[in-house]
């Protein structure tokens, strides 16, 4: 029996309240969407043929490549996959809905934050582990996953801890009975997957001394135009993207 796959996903879409507009369609200081940056660096580690996949809220809004991607995925079974066909290079995954709206953690119109990416990607692959990565961290480098790749260990959640000690759960590898347990907490209105990383005593990460940036993290508008000023670094410095294939044979 093989490996279980691991399959990368970013979390966009969200509702982006403090931020005040769509966090996904930020722009980049050459015009590019954040999202676009985000799906770039995730294809650094994971080289074609490998399936990207995107998990969008219901009500996100969109760009034409993100409508073109949804109008695709109309087009695919969303249940079996044809192995004579090619997979997408990015596939869209929406958003599930928790079976208990009323949760008091969950926000308006039955909404579980992020968990519902986590969750919409378990849905799609209960046997993968995932690799996530959320559109609240412009900055992060390739060579952040590489980092966590290393000190992965058997344990349900591997993910980066910041300085202050905050766990971060969307930047992360989340293995399967991880997804289980936030899927069992999300139906009893415990929606928040730092609550699940940690009740599994997940694997907390902290970034070498001196990439305490790589966990830039932003939530309001202030926050982003200052990771903008740190992007402004250089094509390769903060914020930028390596070459692809540098770390692809990691995973």
């Amino acid at each position: 029996m093989g490996l279980p796959a691991m399959r990368p996903l970013l979390l966009a879409g969200g509702k982006s309240t403090r931020m005040g507009t769509p966090k996904h369609l930020l722009r980049m200081p050459d015009g590019t969407p954040l999202y676009r940056r985000q799906l770039q660096l995730l294809r650094t580690i994971f080289p074609e043929p490998q399936t990207i996949f995107i998990s969008l809220a219901q009500e996100s809004e969109t760009d034409e490549f993100l409508d073109e991607l949804l109008a695709q995925a109309a087009n695919q079974s969303a249940e079996v996959e044809d192995c004579k066909t090619p997979p997408p290079r990015i596939q869209v995954l929406r958003d599930f809905r928790p079976a208990n709206p009323d949760a008091k953690h969950a926000t308006a119109g039955g909404d579980s934050g992020p968990a519902a990416g986590l969750l919409a990607a378990y849905r799609y692959d209960a046997w993968a582990y995932w690799v996530v990565l959320a559109c609240d961290y412009p900055l992060i480098p390739a060579e952040a996953f590489f980092h966590l790749f290393v000190k992965r260990d058997a344990v349900p959640v591997t993910c980066f801890r910041t300085a202050e000690g905050v766990c971060e759960p969307l930047l992360a590898i989340w293995a399967p009975p991880a997804l289980s347990r936030l899927a069992e907490r999300v139906a009893r209105g415990h929606p928040r997957p730092e609550e699940t990383a940690r009740e599994l005593d997940g694997l907390m990460v902290d970034a070498p001394a001196g990439c305490e940036w790589w966990l830039t993290n932003v939530n309001t508008m202030e926050e982003w135009v200052k990771a903008v000023e740190e992007m402004k670094l250089g094509p390769l410095g903060r914020g930028g993207i390596a070459p692809e294939g540098i770390i692809g044979d990691v995973v």
